[in-house]
């Protein structure tokens, strides 16, 4: 045996000596009593560590109510200003919706995704006895109460079974207001400068957050066709505040692009009117932005 091979074996020895030392009854290089010790101290140690966490679990679960946001308004992290969000959008990374219209594999994914976010609002209509019928009036009849979503009223013209718009190169968006708790919206009585003529026009017809729909540059504009909105051109008031109430359900409409130029990539952006929404395209407030590609 050469010199590099009883090194080999003494480090094997030694190794296997270390794991089990049979001279001395030792594991590891520690007798039963040594781990009996240490296995006791770790014990001890784990034990008031998870009574230390509990603790502070439980006198952070003192400073939440379950039906309250612990910061509400202007100290919350919309500043009371709320959001937009549209869909179908199933790449996060994205804002495009491009499809070809011809091609059903080119769309699927979009009206996919429709189908499954509107499920929601179906189960609340045939199954939440916790939502009360609302009519267009301010008030709710009951303020504990979330009011119903209308989804035939929203499905009329964009629907599962036209393919919302997607095969007739119209595509149908679905547009809705981000959740702020106890957020009411206030009405106009002086109409702003930048509000778009046709909804200026109604404006004082309807009791409602009024949504309009605009190409971002004057050649967007052009050839964006007609935006059509269902089942109105915006969300009642009536939905408003929201308040965790169970069952609850964002209001949503629907946005139509009749006529939408095919081939071009086009620019939207979408805004909701409201006296208290503020409106910054940088931030995304009170606007939503995406992009139309109709091949």
């Amino acid at each position: 045996m050469d010199g590099r091979d009883r090194t080999f074996k003494q480090k094997v020895d030694g190794f296997t000596t270390f794991l089990w030392n049979s001279d001395e009854k030792k594991f590891l290089g520690r007798n039963a009593r040594s781990w009996a010790e240490i296995g006791f101290f770790y014990l001890i140690f784990y034990a008031c560590l998870a009574g230390f966490f509990s603790s502070m679990l439980v006198v952070f679960y003192q400073t939440i109510d379950e039906h309250y946001p612990k910061l509400m308004g202007t100290d919350s992290l919309l500043k009371g200003n709320p959001g937009m969000g549209y869909k179908p959008k199933p790449n996060i990374d994205s804002t495009l919706i491009r499809y070809l219209h011809k091609e059903a594999e080119s769309y699927k994914v979009f009206t996919t995704e429709l189908d499954e976010y509107l499920a929601t609002y179906s189960q609340q209509s045939t199954n939440n006895s916790n939502v009360v019928e609302c009519n267009t009036t301010d008030l709710r009849p009951d303020e504990t109460k979330p009011c119903r979503v209308d989804i035939e009223a929203l499905t009329q013209n964009c629907s599962s079974s036209n393919g919302y718009g997607f095969p007739d190169g119209e595509p149908c968006v679905l547009l809705k207001l981000n959740k702020i708790f106890n957020w009411i919206p206030e009405k106009y009585t002086d109409l702003p400068e930048d509000m778009p003529e046709d909804v200026k026009a109604d404006y004082f017809t309807k009791s409602q957050i009024w949504i309009s729909c605009e190409g971002e540059n004057p050649g967007d504009s052009e050839n964006l066709g007609t935006p059509v909105f269902y089942p109105t051109q915006g969300l009642g008031l009536q939905y408003f505040p929201f308040q965790n109430q169970k069952g609850y359900l964002a209001p949503v409409i629907f946005v139509k692009f009749v006529g939408i130029k095919k081939h071009l990539g086009l620019m939207v952006e979408c805004k909701a009117w409201a006296k208290n929404i503020k409106h910054n395209r940088s931030l995304k407030e009170g606007s939503v932005h995406f992009e139309i590609l109709v091949d």
